[in-house]
C-alpha cells in the first residue's frame, strides 16, 4: 500500500505510527532468548487490548474531521490506561516523527492516589516506592509476621527484575469475616543490584530506602535491592486502617468518568474492516499470553510480528479509501498477514478470522499457497520428564509460589525455570526452555545465577528430591520431579 494518512490528521497518524513502534519492539524483545524480555512484550500487546478498535473507527471514519477526533480520542483513552503509558506513547511517536505531547495533554494521575470502587469503598493506589507508603505498611501491618507466597526473579532484557508477593498480618481492627484471601503485598522490583533469598527461611520482611534504591529485608539474612521499585496492596478492608481512614476523609464520592471507564466507541465496522479489526486484537491478544509463564514457548511472537509488520500504515491507507475498494483492501490486508505469519499461524486462524466474512476461502487460499513449503501446522505434545540439561545454558526466570489459600480454596505449591539454551544451528538465536517442577520444597538464589551462560544442572535420584543447580549452587530449587514444556520449534 502507498501514501500514509493525510498530515491533516497527525492523531490518527500518529496512532499507526504507535501501532507499527509495538510491533517493532516487540519483535526486537522475542528475537533471542538471551534478552528476552517478557514484561515489554506484556505491555506493549496490552496496549491494543481496548485501542484496536477505536484504531480502526478512527481509520474509517468517513471525513478528515471525523478521523482525526476519533483518533485523539483514542490516544487519549490509550494514555489513560496504564501509569507508565504516557511516556511510552510520548518516546515512541518521537521515534516516529509525531510530537503526541503537542497534540493532547497527559492524563490525569488515576492510579497514584486512593480511589473509590464501585461500592464506594475507598481502595488503595498503586504506590512508587516512597517513604510516606513504607510507614503506612509498617503502620497498619505486622511485617515482621509477613510470609512469602510468591517469589521471581528474571531478566528482562538485559534488566534483573524481581516480583515478590508477600502475605500480610494485619495490626489495625478489622472485619472479622473479611471474604476472599489474607492481604497481601505485591512488590515490582526493576534493575536489582543484589538478591539473596531464601524461602527456607524465617518470616519477616522490612522495607526501606536509600540513595541506591529501594530495599526489602527477608527473614534472617536475605535481602533484594533494587533501583526501582513499586508496590500494589491488596486488602478488603483496608479502609479500616489508620492509612485507608485518612484516605476515605480525602478521597471524594465516586464520579462516572472519575477513573478509566469505557474505550471510545463513535463509529461502526462491518465486513473485511472488522474482520481486520478482529485479526489483529486477538493477534495481540496471543502475543499478550506470554504474560503467564508456562506460556512463553507456546505463543509464536516472531511469526506474529513478522505477519503484522506495517500494519499501522496499512490499516490507514485501507481506511482511508472509498467504501467500495475498502472492503477489498481490508481483505487483501488479512490475507497478506496470513501469507506472512506462516503455518506458525494456522493453529490460530479460527480465532483470527471469526469476523471475516468470507473465512474459509481466505484460509484456503492461504493452505493451497503454502502447501508447496510444506503446510505441518505445528501441534504441540504434552510436557515430558526432564531427562537432562544443556551443556551450556542462560538463567532467564526462576520462581517459586508456595502453598496457600485463595479466595479460601487451597492452592499447591508450584515453582518454574525458563532458561536460554542454543539453537541447534550454528549463529542462530538461542531459544527457551520451560521447565516446571512437582512438588518444589526450598528456593535459594543469588545474583550471580542471572549473570552469565554456565553450567546448569538437575540432579536425580530415586526417592529424593531433586535439586535445579546453576553454578556453584548460585541457584538451588529442590523438587520431586521436573518436566519440561514442549517448544514450538
Amino acid at each position: 500500500m502507498s501514501a500514509p494518512s493525510d498530515p491533516a490528521e497527525p492523531s490518527l497518524a500518529a496512532l499507526g505510527a504507535l501501532l507499527d513502534r509495538s510491533l517493532v519492539q516487540i519483535a526486537d524483545a522475542a528475537r533471542d532468548a538471551r534478552t528476552f524480555d517478557r514484561e515489554t512484550i506484556r505491555a506493549l500487546s496490552d496496549a491494543w487490548d481496548n485501542t484496536t478498535f477505536p484504531l480502526f473507527r478512527a481509520a474509517t471514519g468517513r471525513t478528515p474531521r471525523a478521523r482525526e477526533r476519533r483518533a485523539r480520542a483514542a490516544l487519549e483513552w490509550m494514555a489513560r490506561l496504564r501509569p507508565t503509558r504516557w511516556d511510552w506513547m510520548v518516546e515512541q511517536g518521537a521515534i516516529a516523527g509525531h510530537r503526541i505531547d503537542a497534540l493532547l495533554q497527559p492524563p490525569p494521575a488515576l492510579f497514584d492516589k486512593p480511589y473509590r470502587d464501585y461500592r464506594g469503598t475507598v481502595r488503595p493506589a498503586y504506590h512508587h516506592w516512597r517513604p510516606q507508603t513504607l510507614t503506612d505498611l509498617a503502620d497498619d501491618y505486622l511485617l515482621g509476621a509477613s510470609t512469602i507466597r510468591h517469589l521471581q526473579l528474571e531478566r528482562a532484557g538485559t534488566r534483573l527484575c524481581a516480583f515478590l508477593v508477600l502475605e500480610l498480618v494485619r495490626s489495625y481492627d478489622h472485619e472479622a469475616n473479611t471474604p476472599g484471601s489474607p492481604p497481601t503485598l505485591e512488590v515490582h522490583l526493576d534493575e536489582v543490584s543484589e538478591a539473596a533469598v531464601d524461602t527456607g527461611a524465617a518470616p519477616g520482611a522490612g522495607l526501606g530506602s536509600d540513595a541506591r534504591g529501594a530495599s526489602i529485608a527477608l527473614g534472617s539474612g536475605g535481602l533484594l535491592r533494587a533501583r526501582e521499585a513499586s508496590l500494589r496492596l491488596d486488602d478488603p478492608s483496608w479502609h479500616l486502617s489508620s492509612a485507608g481512614r485518612r484516605a476515605g476523609v480525602q478521597t471524594p464520592p465516586r464520579q462516572a468518568g472519575s477513573r478509566v471507564e469505557h474505550p471510545p466507541q463513535e463509529g461502526k465496522l462491518e465486513g473485511c474492516a472488522r474482520g481486520a479489526a478482529t485479526f489483529l486484537l486477538w493477534a495481540m491478544m496471543r502475543i499478550r499470553s506470554v504474560r503467564y509463564p508456562g506460556e512463553v514457548t507456546r505463543i509464536p511472537v516472531e511469526a506474529y510480528c513478522r505477519a503484522l509488520h506495517g500494519a499501522g500504515h496499512d490499516i490507514l491507507v485501507a481506511g482511508a479509501l472509498p467504501a467500495r475498494r475498502r472492503e477489498a483492501a481490508f481483505r487483501s490486508l488479512v490475507a497478506t498477514w496470513l501469507r506472512h505469519g506462516g503455518i506458525a499461524l494456522a493453529p490460530d486462524w479460527k480465532r483470527l478470522l471469526k469476523d471475516m466474512p468470507d473465512a474459509a476461502e481466505l484460509a484456503r487460499a492461504t493452505r493451497e499457497d503454502l502447501a508447496p513449503r510444506g503446510f505441518l501446522p505445528p501441534v504441540l505434545g504434552p510436557a515430558r520428564e526432564v531427562t537432562g540439561v544443556a551443556d551450556r545454558a542462560e538463567l532467564r526466570m526462576a520462581s517459586y509460589t508456595a502453598e496457600h489459600t485463595d479466595m479460601r480454596v487451597r492452592r499447591e505449591a508450584r515453582a518454574m525455570v525458563h532458561l536460554a539454551v542454543p539453537a541447534q544451528e550454528e549463529g542462530a538465536p538461542w531459544r527457551l526452555r520451560v521447565l516446571n517442577a512437582t512438588d518444589p520444597l526450598r528456593f535459594r538464589a543469588r545474583t550471580g545465577a542471572f549473570e552469565r551462560a554456565g553450567q546448569i544442572r538437575i540432579d536425580q535420584g530415586t526417592n529424593e528430591p531433586q535439586p535445579f543447580m546453576v553454578g556453584d549452587d548460585a541457584l538451588t530449587l529442590d523438587a520431586r520431579a521436573w518436566s519440561q514444556e514442549p517448544p514450538l520449534d
